[in-house]
């Protein structure tokens, strides 16, 4: 019984990645392709091509995909100029002895490899960037601007609705091979080089056939510090149900909630083909993508909310 699920932002790709599914593709095929259209939407300002810039107005995105039967990954960070970063960690994952590569190192190697290079930086989003550093800059900061530091910037950009931003999906093919694939432009007017959890193995994502998935969106910093999403497999492993091995890894993070501005929302997967994902901290009412074969459609479904005590 093959299945795919992804987080909300996650729905102009979820067909895509049910049509692989169902014609039999790999769950490494449908993680990649139910990404791509996600990553092309300009509408979409938390991934690829129109995602929010960093604090000097450069979109840089990150992303990870990984093979759960033989924990086989790839992963980039603060990649510009290219049209899929998530098509990029495939490649490293398969063509590579590595892991993470990372800004110019990653941006070179996807020239090898022949990849779609774009500008992802759309006037709709060059637009809010320079609307916020004109709101937020006195003039001589304006005037002096970029050569001035931009640590203090850092908690300004701390907006509560923008410190976060990632799609994720989840993917068990009709074989039992699972696969995860995350990608992102990141917290919005970051520190120019800043990495979430997204391209950090164990933390945005993590997927082994033998007990389960997991995928994070929300604050990356946290699921880092906490390890989330190998932590939801190691429960697995350990013997929790679905659900238990989800809210223990929010207890994990409960730890760190004095450092909570917005949420952490989990998705997971295990060999049997449940789903289930959990929202920790501001985020009511979640909702993710499912689909699973015999569907005619992918629909969305609601999800546990843990407030953040």
């Amino acid at each position: 019984m093959s299945i795919v699920i992804c987080n909300e932002v996650g729905g102009v790709g979820v067909a895509r990645a049910a049509a692989v599914l169902a014609g039999g593709g790999s769950s490494l095929d449908a993680v990649e392709q139910g990404i791509r259209p996600v990553e092309d939407d300009p509408e979409i300002h938390s991934v690829g091509r129109g995602g929010w810039p960093n604090l000097l107005g450069q979109v840089e995105l990150d992303a990870c995909i990984m093979e759960g039967r033989t924990l086989r990954t790839g992963a980039v960070g603060a990649v510009r100029g290219y049209r899929h970063p998530i098509s990029i960690a495939r490649q490293v994952m398969e063509r590579l002895p590595h892991v993470l590569l990372v800004g110019s190192g990653a941006e070179r190697f996807a020239r090898e490899c022949g990849l779609d290079e774009a500008e992802n930086l759309t006037p709709a989003a060059s637009a809010a960037w320079e609307a916020w550093r004109r709101e937020r800059l006195s003039a001589d900061a304006l005037a002096r601007w970029p050569e001035l530091p931009l640590a203090p910037l850092t908690e300004a950009a701390a907006d509560p609705e923008r410190t976060h931003g990632t799609t994720v999906f989840l993917a068990q093919a009709t074989d039992g091979a699972m696969a995860a694939g995350v990608s992102t432009s990141g917290w919005a007017f970051k520190y120019p080089g800043r990495l979430g959890d997204s391209p950090i193995v164990g933390a945005g994502s993590y997927v082994d056939d033998r007990y389960g998935a997991a995928a994070c969106i929300g604050q990356g910093e946290l699921t880092i510090r906490t390890g989330t999403a190998r932590a939801v497999v190691l429960y697995l492993k350990m013997g929790l149900g679905l659900g238990d091995a989800c809210r223990e890894a929010i207890a994990d993070l409960q730890h760190v909630r004095a450092d909570l501005r917005s949420f952490v929302m989990i998705h997971a997967l295990n060999p049997q083909g449940e789903h289930y994902a959990v929202a920790w901290g501001n985020r009511p009412a979640p909702r993710y993508w499912l689909w699973r074969e015999g569907m005619a459609s992918p629909e969305l479904v609601g999800a546990e909310w843990v407030p953040a005590s």
